[in-house]
């Protein structure tokens, strides 16, 4: 392929394709003479800001303005302008005769490629010889070869038939020779059609100012629709966007042609306040700024065209890809011989498709940029044997971080590489989705609840409390090495009776009352003693949580100090306080210890005084041990008590998580429900009427689900339940659906926990039911779709693999770039043709589309503004770029895809899409 100046492709730039030069019949430049009224006209030009790059360069009836810019060109000047394209400008004859009536302006734009000699020869000199003049009030004639000189004396000699004082109205002779020459548009346009060295080097426009100043009436609406209807274009100059909306409202409104062009109509210098002045044009065309380039207007005017102050290109922001840089040769796997060669490929922000015939490498360089970034690739996976990528250093990726002109970007190189936001859809993929899950987990990754799940803390919290109970019945039932169940309430209830008891036999009526009070003493001193253990504990954790706090605080106000906040700190922790009223409540402990043990000691004194005969020592044992039991009973049963009061909370909390459960699905079902729903909220109303269209047409709708998988949740139960019992599983425990199932958790579950169907369990059943890795592979929240009134389940794989695509085309439209290898491959040729293509058209504006393909229309149809060309020779790839109205492009266009000549001719008539009702985008 030949050099290309434009590798990057059609890219927005402004273009004024009607200046009149300081040569034209009628011009108002300033300037003593010529010389200076150029030098001040070329001034105005290079001063132009940057993004004008195309001039068509506008004369009435001659070429010699045009030919002296090229000599200029060529002498250096007019460096910032990139085309410069001659413009010959016509009175043509219809509704011409009289002074009164605006003759229509017919210009004829040329190709650059067409010298300022072949124009004279081939078509000036045709046709200025074939002419018509008005004639004057008195009827004056004249004929001869049109020069400026024979306009000239045209001019005088009408000049001479007027009155004298009429003359003032009239401009000077060579404008009034002007102003009475006039030509059939017919004649011109056949001598066009109908020349070898001009055919298809030329394009029509006509000026909409003065054919919309010809009258609408029976006899000339017919002509008048005629006259723009053969036009190419039609010029306009306006003041502002305003009354450029009106005047194409209003051609649209006419139905006629209203590919509708600002130029500035310049014939003033720029520092001029007349509206016609270098430099007042608002039209922006994308594409080379070549004739071709040109051209591609007349296919895709929605697509090229825009009339606006500021550069389209900045019109949306969106992050991009923005150069491919390879710089050595490099092998793509190891130990094989293929690799890229050394290229600089810049990349356009829009539609980007890459074209090849087999194994050029065009699927290859998408699926090394993925593997740069960690997407996941299938087209180079074998699940016997992996290939692996040679992750160079030197194969890099340059992102722009945003659409603006001084955008930040970064170079990522597939060695160390990176992460980064965009979709990449890989070759088969849209094939692969079938699953139901997985579908919508992909599903939930484009609405960007990907993060949806159980929640986290419910989910500890609903471990603790049957973690809770678990500890709580252990408790309940340990046994003691004699295999006593010391929780048992019974069992303690029976060891606080024996006590009673036995504490009764020991006690006769004249001892009663004195053992009564030494047992309520010993009592006392174990309850005080028991205290003083709790007391001591809480002192040690005090102190140790104060110096765990304090050292905390201490390293925060050194973080405080650093950023130079020295007015302010966090105190430290004391708990004095609490210590010295523990020290005190000690004191008191211990004296009421030291008072008890003091009577007790005179009870003894007073049993030895009165004589007891009996065993004093034993008996005063006895009755400490007795009492002891019974306190120890009285304290256990009172424990019992409040772990009983805490199990039947905690059960009842286990019950009722039924409700919270239910609650908890129900949340994340509608957090789907919101992301559907809050889907066009971020949209501008423009950017809402792409995403509605492709919602809306395919009658596509999302909601969330809870979802109770029956049959997984069965082949759970078997695990479960004693199966000679229950053969018919969840059927013969009463669940049959989700609502059957939160009623089996708050009403029947305890039965098989704690109650008689327990016998009749394998295992634990609330494992079933509260673990969430058992849960989830049977109760699971999903995106309900529906597509085009099918549910999921009823869908094809092939429109499932549609609805996913369609998906990510709505929800991501305006955000990342996009990735798709070989559309063509996953999906039917119709949907290509009627809605895929005219979706690129309309979501490239929004977001980087790069595409490899075979598909002529997915690069034609959809007008994509960079095509890359993949080349292989002997083992080596190459990548050429450039734009569709290249000559070479075209040409691979041609060569390398199927049906690549017929696209480009549908494309010209522009048929595809319009007369395609059945399209959503006709």
């Amino acid at each position: 392929m030949r050099q290309n100046n434009y590798p990057k492709g059609s890219e927005w730039r402004k273009w004024d394709l009607h200046v009149h030069t300081p040569y034209s019949i009628v011009n108002h430049y300033k300037g003593k003479d010529n010389d200076e009224k150029w030098e001040k006209f070329l001034s105005d030009l290079e001063n132009l800001p940057a993004e004008f790059k195309v001039l068509g360069i506008n004369d009435y009836l001659f070429i010699d303005g045009y030919r002296k810019m090229l000599e200029y060109k060529e002498k250096g000047r007019l460096k910032n302008i990139e085309l410069l394209l001659p413009v010959i400008e016509f009175r043509i004859e219809k509704f011409a005769g009289h002074k009164e009536f605006k003759k229509v302006n017919l210009h004829v734009i040329f190709s650059n490629e067409l010298s300022p000699d072949i124009i004279q020869k081939q078509f000036l000199d045709a046709i200025t010889n074939h002419f018509k003049l008005t004639p004057g009030i008195n009827g004056t004639k004249w004929s001869g070869v049109i020069s400026k000189e024979s306009l000239e004396d045209f001019g005088k000699k009408i000049k001479e038939s007027v009155p004298k004082d009429k003359l003032a109205d009239y401009g000077s002779d060579l404008e009034e020779g002007f102003n009475n020459l006039c030509f059939d548009e017919d004649y011109i346009l056949k001598h066009l059609e109908n020349n070898t060295f001009l055919k298809d080097k030329y394009l029509i426009a006509i000026g909409k100012t003065e054919w919309e100043s010809l009258a609408w009436n029976d006899q000339s609406i017919a002509i008048k629709k005629d006259i723009i209807n053969k036009a190419n274009v039609v010029f306009t100059s306006v003041k502002d966007i305003k009354d450029f909306e009106k005047a194409k409202a209003k051609l649209k409104e006419q139905n006629v042609n209203d590919l509708l062009l600002d130029c500035s109509d310049a014939h003033y210098n720029s520092d001029s306040q007349e509206k016609d002045r270098i430099g007042k044009c608002f039209t922006w065309i994308k594409a080379d700024p070549t004739f071709e380039g040109l051209k591609q207007i007349i296919y895709e005017p929605e697509e090229r065209v825009r009339i606006q102050e500021n550069n389209p290109e900045y019109d949306f922001d969106k992050p991009t890809f923005s150069k491919i840089i390879i710089t050595q040769p490099l092998e793509i796997f190891n130990g094989e011989k293929v690799k890229f060669n050394k290229t600089e490929l810049p990349l356009n922000k829009n539609l980007i498709t890459i074209i090849g015939g087999r194994g050029t490498g065009k699927s290859l360089l998408l699926n090394y940029i993925a593997n740069t970034f960690k997407k996941p690739i299938l087209a180079y996976q074998n699940k016997d044997k992996p290939v692996h990528f040679n992750e160079s250093e030197h194969f890099a990726i340059e992102w722009q971080k945003s659409n603006t002109p001084q955008s930040e970007k970064i170079t990522f190189n597939a060695k160390d590489k990176g992460v980064l936001d965009f979709i990449f859809i890989e070759q088969g993929k849209l094939k692969n989705i079938s699953d139901y899950k997985i579908l919508a987990n992909e599903i939930k990754k484009v609405l960007k609840i990907d993060n949806l799940q159980f929640d986290e803390n419910f989910d500890k919290e609903i471990k603790e409390l049957l973690d809770d109970l678990k500890k709580l019945k252990e408790w309940f039932e340990y046994k003691n090495e004699k295999g006593e169940k010391i929780n048992n309430r019974q069992f303690n209830e029976s060891k606080k009776q024996e006590a009673e008891n036995l504490l009764k036999t020991i006690t006769t009526v004249d001892n009663r009352q004195k053992l009564e009070i030494y047992t309520s003493n010993i009592k006392s001193i174990n309850n005080c003693e028991n205290i003083l253990s709790k007391l001591k504990d809480i002192k040690n954790r005090l102190e140790n949580f104060k110096a765990d706090i304090n050292n905390s605080i201490s390293n925060i106000n050194t973080n405080i100090q650093k950023e130079k906040i020295n007015d302010v700190s966090i105190p430290s922790v004391d708990f004095e306080s609490q210590i010295v009223a523990i020290k005190s409540v000690e004191g008191k402990l211990i004296t009421v210890i030291e008072e008890k043990k003091m009577k007790n000691s005179e009870i003894k004194k007073e049993f030895e005084k009165q004589g007891y005969k009996g065993d004093l020592e034993t008996l005063l044992s006895n009755a400490e041990k007795y009492q002891k039991n019974i306190q120890e009973a009285e304290v256990k049963l009172k424990e019992i008590e409040e772990r009983e009061k805490q199990l039947n909370e905690r059960l009842q909390q286990r019950n009722n998580l039924a409700d919270k459960l239910k609650e908890e699905y129900e949340r994340q079902k509608k957090e789907i429900d919101n992301a559907w729903n809050n889907l066009l909220n971020n949209f501008s109303n423009e950017q809402r009427k792409v995403v509605s269209k492709i919602l809306e047409k395919r009658e596509i709708s999302i909601e969330g689900e809870i979802y109770f998988n029956l049959k997984a949740f069965n082949e759970k139960l078997k695990e479960y339940l004693d199966l000679r019992t229950y053969k018919n599983l969840s059927e013969d425990i009463g669940i049959n659906s989700v609502d059957d199932y939160w009623n089996f958790i708050k009403n029947t579950l305890k039965n098989f926990i704690e109650g008689k169907e327990k016998e009749k369990t394998k295992k634990e059943l609330e494992d079933l039911f509260f673990n969430l890795q058992e849960r989830k592979d049977y109760l699971y929240v999903i995106p309900k779709i529906k597509f085009m009134n099918k549910t999921l389940d009823q869908l094809s794989v092939g429109q499932r693999g549609t609805l996913y695509l369609l998906l990510q085309f709505a929800t991501n439209t305006f955000s990342s770039p996009l990735i798709f290898d070989q559309p063509e491959d996953d999906l039917d040729n119709e949907f290509i043709t009627l809605e895929l293509v005219g979706l690129f058209k309309e979501l490239k504006r929004y977001r980087q589309i790069i595409i490899s393909t075979h598909n002529a229309n997915l690069v034609v149809t959809a007008d994509a503004e960079q095509v890359i060309v993949a080349n292989n020779k002997d083992e080596t790839l190459t990548y050429t770029s450039g734009s569709l109205e290249n000559s070479e492009i075209i040409n691979s266009v041609c060569k390398i895809l199927e049906g690549g000549k017929d696209a480009f001719r549908k494309r010209e008539k522009n048929t595809i899409l319009k007369c395609n009702k059945d399209s959503p985008y006709a």
